[in-house]
């Protein structure tokens, strides 16, 4: 969002795939929280909104292909001690959005209580250590918070009802009515508050369509930021030319288990950019 631009009534618009998936979370006193791992969807009163940072294996092993991800989702069960559900932070919860995500001091906290692997670590790796310290939570400085943050995560990090991963839309096969295939979605573009400010549900307005994933995941699809050298740049936007952009309002289903956009009109083409 810090290199989206300027949408209608003061709202900046913002790639949310390139500009908020994979980037580090941090608390504002500069805590490491991990990263966003996807986001939450929820469709309300006809639009599709971000509601909400996904955090942690749960969401990141749904990302990951095959047996890999279904691997990362097996340990994190086996280490966590929460209940087996993703962990969400709402994006009234960030303050920021630049190179990195801030969020709230309370969002910070309720993320600490949620590192299980990192607990478990500590009491059954660390502690068995002959001389290592950190082991026992009463001598270990930051077992106060994340207990704390255990105690506030049914508080801070709620989900919201009927949301979505992020990730079950991108990626996901656009055809028209008669089931013509127009490619699969690489982005959603939103438009929310200005990224140096604090954050709301960001409303998705278009979908970004591609043939060619490779150029997309690497931001040089159908979004108008500047990514990389100038002419690897151009290279990539010359193969996007013809990628559909997508108003959402021309969006006649989203079958999400299927993976599946049926767009009731033709494509807009590149002025809707």
């Amino acid at each position: 969002m810090d290199a989206g631009r300027a949408g209608t009534g003061g709202e900046h618009r913002c790639d949310v795939a390139l500009r908020l998936l994979d980037h580090q979370i941090v608390g504002p006193r500069g805590q490491l929280l991990g990263n966003v791992d996807d986001l939450e969807l929820v469709e309300a009163d006809g639009a599709l909104m971000v509601t909400g940072l996904l955090v942690g294996p749960a969401a990141l092993g749904e990302r990951l292909p095959g047996r890999l991800g279904e691997w990362v989702q097996a340990v994190w069960r086996r280490l966590h001690r929460g209940p087996d559900e993703h962990v969400v932070v709402p994006m009234e919860q960030v303050t920021r959005v630049g190179s990195a995500v801030t969020v709230t001091e309370d969002a910070a906290q309720a993320l600490l209580g949620t590192f299980g692997l990192e607990l478990w670590l500590r009491r059954h790796v660390v502690s068995r250590i002959p001389g290592a310290k950190g082991g026992d939570d009463a001598e270990d400085p930051e077992a106060g918070e994340q207990a704390s943050g255990e105690r506030q995560r049914e508080e801070v990090l709620v989900a919201r009802p009927g949301g979505h991963p992020a990730s079950g839309l991108l990626g996901a096969r656009l055809v028209d009515g008669q089931g013509r295939d127009l490619g699969r979605v690489s982005e959603l573009r939103c438009v929310g508050p200005p990224a140096h400010g604090p954050q709301a549900p960001l409303r998705v307005t278009h979908l970004h369509g591609t043939p060619h994933s490779a150029g997309a995941r690497l931001g040089y699809g159908a979004t108008d930021a500047v990514q990389g050298p100038a002419l690897l740049a151009a290279l990539w936007r010359l193969r996007h030319r013809d990628d559909p952009v997508i108003p959402v309002e021309d969006i006649s289903a989203v079958d999400w288990q299927a993976g599946t956009v049926v767009v009731a009109d033709g494509p807009s083409g590149p002025a809707a950019r």
